[in-house]
């Protein structure tokens, strides 16, 4: 069996509809396989589908609506999912998520891990919370949700992979946190903040209670995950599709400099699952970038031509980018121009030494009358118009009009 390879990627700063698309890609090419390659339980990914299975293109009054973390999106058409090594889980989160999937879908989802797949743990996130908390003003953006700091912790030689929190027991991974926060955080605690402090989050991380109740459901939680034994491609190949459903944006990936310090401590494009095929010799197929007809941002950072969502069309209230501590209020600005429209998937696309099969997905279609939104409004294009630009058709061999 030949295994198809799809990539979803979003274009911007995150919030296009990469959850929505997956659910689409999922639902047309059947039983499929959802890698999540990128950041962790920080990604929000909604998908919306009516009572009796059909999609729908806005929220109705029998609806099933979900947001997706560590969990894949294509979960509602069976898909399963597979945490990769550039992948932060936080196993503390995922039974909330789990157990709330099968409350409205009435599925079990099926997640796999490679064994060297490394956590997420509480001493992370709540790090995470005391950094950004002092920063103040200068806020990075974070969620608070740790992914930056575990990538530094396991870059340090502290990780925590899957495999081995399934083999410990409850009391050795207990230790194996106090060994971590003791090695570890302490010494980045005294660095940065030259004690405790009046931190709540710092105290919490110096308390044993805390991480002893971590390390419990850390174990009861890694009960819905399987590891992978098998070499992986033979897993892949069970599957006839595989699709690597990435979290955040193009515009806030690690290496965007143009954008630093506000962007994610992860790759966001085609870096990751491309790296990770090409392990095995294997090749992607697709790429779908995903666009809403305008451009949202929910954090802290520049957001070119920002205005008020009034000016862009008949927005309807985002109710999964809600106000939060962390990222405060989501934002809204039109595209700059065509050229910066197709520049990050240019630039994206230069990671591969080949050429697959290039989509762009644009949502969000019906709150702008069905025109892609530009700085200056007399460019508004609709997608037929923006497809016969011929910058644009070098790059893109098609597109999804989505509500």
């Amino acid at each position: 069996m030949s295994t198809k390879f799809f990539v979803v990627i979003g274009k911007n700063f995150g919030d296009e509809g990469k959850g929505r698309v997956t659910d689409i890609l999922a639902d047309r090419l059947g039983k499929s396989l959802v890698i999540r390659h990128n950041g962790g339980a920080q990604s929000g990914h909604t998908v919306v589908i009516a009572s009796d299975d059909d999609k729908l293109p806005h929220a109705g009054a029998h609806e099933k609506r979900f947001i997706f973390h560590e969990v894949g999106s294509g979960s509602f058409c069976g898909a399963d999912t597979l945490w990769i090594d550039t992948f932060f889980p936080d196993l503390f989160k995922l039974r909330e998520e789990v157990d709330s999937f099968i409350e409205v879908s009435g599925i079990v989802p099926k997640i796999y891990s490679l064994p060297d797949t490394n956590v997420t743990i509480v001493c992370d996130v709540l790090f995470n919370m005391a950094l950004e908390t002092i920063r103040g003003t200068n806020r990075h953006g974070s969620c608070g949700m740790g992914i930056y700091e575990a990538f530094l912790r396991v870059r340090n030689g502290f990780g925590l992979s899957v495999a081995k929190v399934k083999a410990l027991s409850d009391d050795e991974l207990y230790k194996e946190l106090i060994h971590i926060r003791d090695y570890y955080y302490r010494p980045r605690i005294g660095e940065i903040f030259g004690g405790t402090g009046d931190s709540q989050y710092l105290k919490d991380i110096l308390n044993n209670v805390v991480l002893k109740n971590a390390a419990y459901e850390m174990k009861r939680n890694a009960d819905y995950v399987d590891v992978i034994e098998t070499d992986p491609v033979s897993f892949l190949n069970r599957y006839e599709n595989v699709i690597f459903e990435s979290g955040q944006g193009l515009l806030l990936d690690a290496e965007n400099t143009r954008y630093a310090p506000h962007v994610t401590g992860s790759r966001t494009g085609l870096t990751n699952p491309a790296a990770f095929l090409d392990r095995y010799g294997l090749k992607i197929d697709e790429v779908i970038y995903v666009t809403r007809s305008y451009v949202t941002r929910h954090g802290a950072g520049e957001l070119p031509f920002e205005c008020e969502k009034k000016a862009l069309g008949d927005l309807e209230t985002d109710t999964t980018n809600v106000e939060n501590p962390w990222q405060g209020t989501i934002r809204y600005a039109p595209h700059t121009s065509v050229y910066d429209f197709i520049d990050p998937m240019i630039m994206d696309l230069k990671t591969l030494s080949y050429r697959p099969k290039v989509t762009c997905a644009v949502t969000h279609l019906s709150e702008t009358k069905g025109r892609i939104v530009f700085q200056d409004r007399e460019s508004d294009l609709t997608v037929a118009e923006l497809g016969n630009i011929r910058e644009v058709s070098m790059v893109i061999d098609g597109f999804w009009e989505l509500p």
